[in-house]
């Protein structure tokens, strides 16, 4: 028989993805109409690839630690894998969206989401420990190594084979699209439950980004917006046994409404940083929150409860 909370969650799901396939539906008839032209897309990105040179081999070295870290782990591999993704948010946050290209729309803001998100990955995975990052074998591990292989290999993939030179087309270590497809990979390698409050900045961007990068015709951009919409709709339904029913709901709510403003800067920081408020402050005072101590075995007996 289904319980109230699985219910709940494949309501939350169904929800999200009504949303996510009437959003898309209407872009795929209506595209964006706030585009910038494809070569000139690729001109910016040439431009930061080459400025950022050789930072782009820096953070493929950090991509395959954090990788190798969570396959084979060793004393303390978590905090460190969070440490490098910490580190990496930072870098796309100043790096990218401050120095790079601070001309594009509402940089400024990105950069201070991005660096927030490195924050939150510190209080995460190094002051709480509540991001333990270890594959299993199950699918949404299996998926997660898909995103995470994407996004490293498969950005720079498409583009060639889209007739791109390699020096343009966006790469891990410079494109907060990669960024946040591989995040979205490590966050499927987690120990249920993930923190959900890592989820909302890397989903913010996602779907801030996909409907203009997608009218443009960056091809590669599909696959983010895939990792996206799955990872979140799999960290709902793995996770419902964590909370009330009403939690789930909710998630799967807020989850429909950031899709259904997919391509709205400002919205979606705005829903995003309230969320993250939100859920990290629940977080820590759930955690704070002293456990109740067990029954004694005399009053478990005047209950009926076997002891």
């Amino acid at each position: 028989m289904h319980t109230h909370r699985d219910l709940a969650a494949g309501a939350a799901v169904a929800v999200a993805a009504v949303a996510v396939a009437v959003t898309y539906g209407i872009y795929a008839v209506h595209p964006w109409q706030q585009y910038t032209p494809l070569n000139q897309f690729f001109s910016a990105f040439g431009r930061a690839d080459t400025t950022a040179w050789p930072m782009q081999i820096v953070w493929y070295a950090a991509a395959l630690a954090m990788a190798g870290l969570a396959l084979w782990p060793v004393r303390r591999s978590s905090q460190l894998i969070c440490a490098l993704a910490a580190a990496y948010f930072a870098w796309i946050g100043i790096g990218y969206f401050a120095w790079l290209s601070p001309g594009i729309g509402l940089s400024g803001w990105w950069a201070a989401v991005f660096t927030l998100q490195a924050v939150l990955l510190v209080v995460a995975g190094i002051v709480r420990k509540d991001l333990v990052i270890r594959p299993r074998w199950d699918l949404a591990s299996g998926l997660g190594a898909v995103f995470i292989a994407y996004a490293l290999i498969g950005y720079p993939l498409v583009g060639v084979l889209g007739g791109h030179a390699l020096r343009v087309v966006p790469l891990f270590g410079v494109s907060p699209c990669a960024t946040v497809t591989f995040f979205f990979g490590l966050l499927l390698w987690a120990v249920p439950p993930a923190p959900k409050y890592l989820l909302l900045v890397p989903l913010a961007w996602a779907l801030n980004a996909a409907p203009p990068n997608m009218a443009t015709g960056v091809v590669a951009d599909i696959g983010m917006l895939v990792s996206a919409v799955i990872t979140t709709g799999l960290i709902i339904w793995r996770d419902r046994a964590t909370g009330p029913a009403w939690h789930t709901a909710t998630a799967g709510l807020l989850f429909a409404l950031m899709v259904a403003w997919s391509g709205h800067n400002n919205v979606l920081i705005g829903i995003a940083v309230v969320l993250v408020i939100v859920t990290l402050a629940q977080a820590i005072t759930g955690h704070l929150t002293p456990a109740r101590p067990p029954t004694p075995p005399e009053r478990a007996e005047g209950l009926g409860i076997p002891s």
